[in-house]
């Protein structure tokens, strides 16, 4: 990551409205530089299915990063119809919501009570219940490499 990209991070428990708007906290909208990000998300389907919420400049990049891809041309433009197609640009309104596309609800089907997660280069809204239940397994399954992060970037410097 450049020093001018957002780092996400954190965990935050809130819920989807009946207007199906979803709250940002003000910790994250304080990091927001007016220029850069403006007052917008770009919502896409993540793995799971959850939602992921980038700003404009973080999902400019991701774009940019797909003409590099050493994966199958056919695959990448495969992949590009899904994302792009359904990724949705949201605006923020006064109070710091936005609100989030029914067609992306249905897929992910996040419920009401969610968690919003910081994931480094962007936001995820997860169901709350399933979120519990998945850093649950992950503390019970990774207690190691959370305590001491060093064991994952030597890993990846060995496998390069």
């Amino acid at each position: 990551m450049g020093s001018n990209e957002l780092l996400f991070t954190g965990t935050y428990e809130h819920t989807i409205d009946s207007k199906l708007r979803l709250a940002i906290p003000a910790e994250i909208r304080e990091q927001l530089d007016e220029p850069r990000d403006g007052s917008c998300f770009y919502v896409c389907i993540g793995e799971g299915p959850t939602l992921c919420l980038y700003t404009q400049a973080a999902f400019t990049k991701r774009a940019e990063q797909l003409d590099d891809s050493e994966v199958d041309a056919e695959e990448v433009l495969e992949y590009e119809r899904a994302l792009f197609s359904l990724a949705r640009r949201v605006e923020m309104d006064k109070q710091g919501r936005v609100r989030l596309p029914e067609r992306l609800l249905k897929i992910a089907d996040p419920g009401s009570r969610v968690v919003l997660v910081g994931v480094k280069d962007h936001l995820e809204i997860h169901n709350r219940d399933r979120w519990d239940d998945y850093e649950a397994r992950l503390l019970k399954n990774l207690p190691d490499m959370l305590r001491n992060p060093r064991k994952v970037i030597r890993r990846k410097r060995r496998d390069a």
